[in-house]
């Protein structure tokens, strides 16, 4: 049972981490709107009064809004590579700094060279800092609830936006666009100092690293445990070398298929993201006027939100990469009716230099209509990218998961980059016919949907070699007895001994059910940092479960085994899905590695995938 005095220090130290990771994402996404909400006044009539001498064309508003996007993409990998060499805590603190400090120059710029330039080296701080986030609030995580973790912490960008389009509302026409962008340095003064103060390094990170020594210190402070497998790795010299490629090479030799397809998932929602976060207000200022048109925003961003926290607690009980596609599929749609809508909407003409003449004439139910539509692509596209990140920093092994996470999120900053520049081309393209654009933009939701369902297996979830029972079985169920289950699975491991096994002989014996034995083999479950599911199975372990298999069939029930080989972080979703697909009606924990605790840790990953699957943990014999 764990102490009560750690256990309280790490419920402490999970707050912290997930609350500074929430709120750097908040300003990340503030960042995200800020361009667009004051984008209007650029391209305006009085746009002298803003920055510059003259309005900006479609064409350089979207170039401008590309800089911030390009700097984050290299951001993010710089960061990727960093926090995997000198630690995730180093890298979140620098990056909050750096962005602060763009954000409060670009405010003083006084040319539009200049604010492209700081956009740029802003966007360095923020790429940064959204590539490092996912890992950290991952290894933080309680058991079970990772994907929640990673959405929760992810739902601050959404928030950002909605925040950044709400005082644009009030605040804009009060304190203009410098000090929309003076708001986004606040971190500097309150953030910043919070995260040097309360930040820990993340102790699964120390351990992967060898440095054993500091994690405990970590550890003892922050009641966060060190991953058994990091404390007893028992590795061949194979192992060794495989879990010595760390960050990107380990990402591209285990990863390579996987990340790049992740990678463009990401990209194409990030397209549709910056390109709707940029040009909506824009596009829409025909039919809601200029406060109307940045409600909109606000709206997009609260349907982001729910999508986040909802599409999160679905992720943790089924598949993320389900829950993906299926946000790529409601946006779609959504963009669809919106394109449906638009379609029966007389826009008016924009006259000279983005001046609207005269408003559309829309019906209550239409502009109705038009909000909810707008909420529900928030939805699709914002809501879905945060599952993304939380897909990816599930994904990969400890000592490449910020790599992998920083991965997805520069490669998909290629589609942040070219969004606005793509939503510039839409609006000249499609001038006059909006349901053109979302129709368009819909599309792109699809490619993203066909995408998501050919993300490779996780290297954390497969299957490998079954066994069959080599002696005969003794008798069949006996007579008047019923079987209480119809399939029990019974998962144990290398670290089982003889009353391991009697014991379930004997518990299956009197169910009368079938059991399906589950050998969790050592290399691949009990590393984090060690993938070997494509390496050959050591025959020890087909020989230790052929015992398990072959003693409980003597007992009159029928046996048969598999091998299930599962990184730590993917052995919940790994069981659970080979229960599901031999459709068992229980199973039991008989694992003994790391003892009873973390075979309740075990229990408590499979209940979050399946909470109807009944779970029995055996008393550990150690």
């Amino acid at each position: 049972m764990e102490n009560p005095e750690m256990a309280r220090k790490r419920r402490s130290t999970i707050i912290w981490v997930i609350a500074l990771a929430f709120v750097g994402l908040v300003f990340d996404g503030y960042d995200l709107v800020v361009y667009g909400a004051v984008l209007p006044g650029f391209m305006g009539p009085d746009s002298a009064k803003w920055i510059g001498d003259h309005a900006l064309t479609p064409k350089d508003a979207g170039m401008l809004g590309s800089y911030a996007m390009i700097g984050m993409m290299l951001g993010a990998l710089v960061a990727g590579t960093l926090g995997d060499l000198i630690g995730r805590r180093k890298v979140m603190i620098g990056a909050i700094a750096w962005f602060s400090i763009g954000m409060a120059v670009s405010a003083m710029t006084e040319t539009l060279a200049a604010f492209g330039v700081w956009r740029f080296i802003t966007g360095l701080g923020v790429g940064a800092l959204a590539g490092t986030t996912g890992a950290m609030a991952a290894e933080f995580a309680p058991p079970g609830k990772k994907n929640l973790a990673t959405a929760f912490t992810y739902a601050g960008i959404p928030l950002g936006s909605l925040l950044s389009a709400l005082l644009a509302i009030f605040l804009l026409p009060i304190i203009g666009w410098r000090g929309m962008f003076l708001i986004g340095a606040l971190p500097l003064v309150t953030l910043l100092p919070l995260a040097i103060w309360k930040l820990p390094e993340s102790v699964a990170w120390l351990a992967s690293r060898g440095r054993l020594d500091e994690a405990r210190k970590v550890s003892e402070r922050t009641g966060v445990p060190i991953p058994e497998a990091e404390i007893k790795p028992q590795q061949s010299a194979a192992a060794n070398a495989s879990d010595a490629r760390a960050g990107w090479a380990g990402l591209f030799t285990v990863y390579l298929v996987p990340a790049i397809v992740i990678g463009f998932v990401s990209a194409f929602c990030l397209l549709l993201v910056y390109s709707l976060n940029t040009w909506l207000p824009k596009i829409m200022l025909p039919i809601m006027g200029q406060n109307g048109s940045l409600a909109l925003l606000l709206v997009l961003n609260a349907g982001a939100m729910v999508g986040t926290l909802y599409g999160s607690t679905l992720a943790d009980k089924h598949s993320p990469q389900r829950i993906v596609a299926l946000g790529f599929l409601v946006g779609a749609l959504a963009m669809g009716a919106i394109g449906m809508i638009a379609s029966t909407i007389d826009v008016p003409m924009v006259a000279k230099a983005g001046e609207i003449q005269q408003l559309a004439d829309v019906s209550g139910i239409v502009v109705a209509l038009l909000l909810l539509t707008i909420a529900i692509t928030g939805l699709g596209t914002s809501g879905t990218q945060t599952l993304i990140y939380g897909l990816a920093a599930n994904y990969y092994r400890t000592n490449v998961r910020g790599a992998g996470v920083a991965w997805t999120a520069a490669f998909g900053r290629i589609g942040g980059i070219f969004g606005p520049i793509f939503g510039a081309f839409l609006a000249v393209t499609f001038a006059g016919e909006l349901h053109s654009i979302f129709y368009v933009l819909g599309g792109i939701s699809l490619v993203g949907l066909a995408l998501t369902l050919i993300i490779p297996k996780s290297k954390a979830a497969a299957v490998a070699q079954a066994v069959a029972p080599t002696t005969a079985a003794a008798a069949a169920v006996p007579a008047g007895k019923s079987r209480l289950y119809g399939t029990i699975m019974a998962v144990v491991d290398h670290t089982g001994n003889r009353l391991t096994r009697e014991r379930v002989s004997e518990f299956v014996s009197l169910t009368g059910s079938k059991v399906h034995l589950v050998y969790l083999a050592p290399e691949h479950v009990l590393s984090a940092e060690v993938d070997q599911t494509d390496k050959a199975i050591d025959p020890a372990h087909v020989a230790n479960l052929q015992e398990y298999v072959n003693e409980v069939n003597a007992q009159g029930v029928p046996a048969e085994g598999q091998i299930l080989t599962s990184t730590l972080f993917g052995r919940g979703r790994a069981v659970v899905d080979l229960a599901e697909q031999l459709r068992c009606d229980l199973i039991i924990l008989n694992t003994e590695e790391g003892g009873q605790r973390a075979k309740a840790e075990l229990a408590q990953e499979v209940a979050g995938q399946n909470p109807k699957m009944a779970v029995l943990i055996a008393r550990s014999t150690q």
